[in-house]
């Protein structure tokens, strides 16, 4: 189709411009090669991860409230993978970008108690995921050890988070 498209409709796109030469731009400049189309099917898997993450929020009969910290974890650490993957170098800034994004978005939870408390009242994660994701007493060590002196012990602020939710609405 491309090959004839010039000879059966002209040209795509004519620029005009008064004092200068009108300039044609054929159909075959529009042509996709092969490395275009690999751009394109590396731009929709990580646009992708995004799309997959926003579908845990879809659920019309049972409540989702609980994956949010799930979810923004899991997109994160998709992202970082592919932010250094030679395969993703040409997409290396808008994934940070993204990442930058998800990041800002992520640490506005330690404000809201609601979402610890999603995980902590649901049946199968309870303080289990916090231990196991975030870290206990262990981990804080460590990160003061290596130098963070903000470390937290996440397993003890859930439980603090709990106990203080109890007492002020039980």
């Amino acid at each position: 189709f491309v090959s004839s498209a010039d000879e059966l409709f002209r040209p795509i796109t004519s620029i005009w411009r008064p004092g200068h030469t009108t300039k044609h731009i054929p159909w075959t400049a529009f042509t996709f090669k092969r490395a275009d189309w690999e751009r394109i099917n590396d731009t929709c898997i990580i646009i992708s991860d995004a799309n997959n993450i926003q579908h845990y929020f879809s659920y019309e009969l049972q409540p989702t409230l609980w994956r949010a910290i799930p979810a923004f974890e899991e997109l994160q650490m998709a992202w970082e993978a592919k932010h250094d993957a030679p395969k993703y170098a040409l997409f290396r800034e808008a994934i940070e970008c993204g990442l930058t994004k998800v990041g800002k978005y992520y640490n506005k939870f330690d404000d809201k108690p609601v979402y610890m408390l999603a995980l902590v009242l649901h049946p199968y994660y309870k303080l289990a995921y916090i231990k196991m994701a975030w870290g206990g007493p262990e981990e804080q060590w460590k990160e003061r050890a290596a130098g963070n002196p903000n470390a937290k012990d996440w397993h003890d602020e859930a439980l603090k988070t709990l106990e203080k939710t109890a007492e002020e609405y039980w």
